[in-house]
């Protein structure tokens, strides 16, 4: 893929991957902080309990009621993330506890080992905290006796709310990825439907007019793409309207050059030529009665005559160049026959004319430039293809009319960059003046083929 990458699918891609990071950030941000919280309100919660059994444990355990604080302990109050509590003695001896089954045992070797493992007999007493990954346990002191310490020790387990606020945490996540990924693909189908593909008919569009087949449309819509194809659908206009006057232009000047040379012909054919007929015709009885009288000078007037027909063939032919198509609806087919002739006359490659059914050509200006783009394309095989044969075809088919000329030289592809020069850009201009289609290729024999068609009224 070429940098960079298109925008309709970069700025989605970009919009998840970053919304996607921020929501991980987010994720894992709001786990520590509700784990801080919980285990704020945790400790809050056992320091509360701790103290008050605490005070409980030394009033009873003063009088000897154990059995009455078995019961105050069992009775406290349900705390979702208690595990267990427990009262030891100077020993650390289970004095009660909130199971019922751990009385008399030593505390380090029960489910209140966290918390009895709090207690330091060297160190002055006092409330003490501790915490594992999922376990908050704390040990209070109370006065036992005279002299004696004993401790409320409490178990907090904190596993569930843990595993309950990851769960949430994992939903949010899930919904927040998923409210990323349908932002990205709205974003993506806005900027497809709404940007890149009006975009990618515009240039469509933009194309197809640089070919010539159509006028630029005009996009719906009140956005930068919609004013864009406005403003080129105006300049396509205004240099269509330019492209017209100046075609009419050169046409006019086409038109007034081929007027000119067909006028020159018939004064060359009409006056120069029939003064080289009369000089001609003047030389010849010249010189049956210098025969007769100075045969001397005959052979030298055969000679005079001789030159003045090889004038009246060059005159002809020159006439007949610059004025090749008569203004008559079978002209054409006359004009291209007498090229193949004098092709084959003057080159001595065989050129023939083939035409299988008589071909009208109401209109002289057609005519002219069919003419024209034939003789070019002779000349460019005569040229470039060094052919033995040259053939051209004229016919007329549903409307339209083809001309063709073809050659059994190399092949368009061998002479191809020789011959794509004036003339056949010349040759594609007349085409375009008639509003037809030139086409430029190799025979399917071998060789180079040029066609032209164009469309005729039924």
């Amino acid at each position: 893929m070429r940098f960079p990458p298109p925008i309709r699918i970069t700025a989605p891609l970009l919009a998840l991957v970053f919304g996607l990071l921020a929501t991980f950030f987010d994720f894992r941000l709001n786990i520590a902080l509700d784990l801080a919280r919980h285990l704020n309100e945790v400790r809050e919660r056992a320091d509360s309990s701790g103290l008050r059994l605490a005070a409980v444990s030394e009033r009873l355990l003063a009088s000897g009621a154990r059995d009455v604080l078995q019961s105050e302990v069992e009775a406290i109050p349900d705390v979702p993330e208690e595990k267990v509590v427990g009262v030891v003695d100077g020993e650390g001896r289970i004095v009660a506890d909130s199971t019922g089954a751990l009385r008399g045992q030593l505390a380090s070797a029960t489910l209140l080992a966290p918390a009895a493992a709090l207690i330091n007999p060297a160190r002055q007493p006092a409330v003490q905290h501790g915490e594992n990954g999922v376990a908050v346990f704390s040990a209070h002191p109370f006065r036992l006796g005279k002299n004696g310490t004993g401790w409320a020790l409490l178990l907090f387990d904190r596993g569930e709310a843990i595993a309950a606020a990851e769960d949430d945490a994992h939903t949010q996540l899930a919904w927040m990825a998923s409210a990323m990924a349908l932002l990205s693909f709205v974003l993506w189908a806005v900027l497809h439907f709404g940007f890149a593909e009006r975009l990618a008919r515009l240039a469509r569009s933009v194309e197809a007019f640089g070919e010539g087949t159509r006028v630029p449309e005009i996009l719906p819509g009140g956005d930068e793409v919609a004013a864009l194809s406005e403003k080129f659908a105006a300049t396509a206009a205004r240099l269509r309207e330019r492209e017209t006057q100046q075609l009419r232009l050169e046409r006019e000047i086409l038109e007034i050059s081929e007027s000119e040379r067909r006028r020159i012909g018939h004064d060359v054919h009409d006056s120069l030529g029939q003064r080289l007929t009369a000089a001609s015709l003047a030389t010849n009885a010249l010189v049956g009665a210098l025969k007769k009288d100075v045969p001397a000078l005959a052979e030298r007037g055969e000679e005079i005559g001789r030159q003045l027909r090889d004038a009246i063939t060059e005159t002809r032919a020159l006439s007949h160049g610059l004025a090749p198509v008569a203004l008559v609806a079978d002209g054409l087919m006359t004009a291209l026959g007498l090229l193949a002739e004098n092709t084959s006359r003057g080159s001595g490659v065989r050129c023939i004319f083939e035409c299988e059914k008589p071909v009208q050509v109401a209109d002289p200006e057609v005519a002219g430039h069919l003419y024209r783009i034939a003789q070019e394309a002779v000349n460019n095989a005569l040229k470039h293809a060094a052919p033995s044969e040259i053939r051209i075809g004229l016919e007329r088919r549903v409307g339209a009319l083809h001309l063709e000329v073809e050659d059994d030289g190399p092949g368009f592809e061998e002479t191809a960059r020789s011959a794509d020069g004036i003339g056949l850009r010349v040759m594609r201009y007349r085409a375009r003046l008639i509003d037809g289609v030139l086409e430029i290729g190799s025979a399917p024999a071998g060789g180079a083929r040029i066609s032209c068609w164009v469309n005729l009224p039924a």
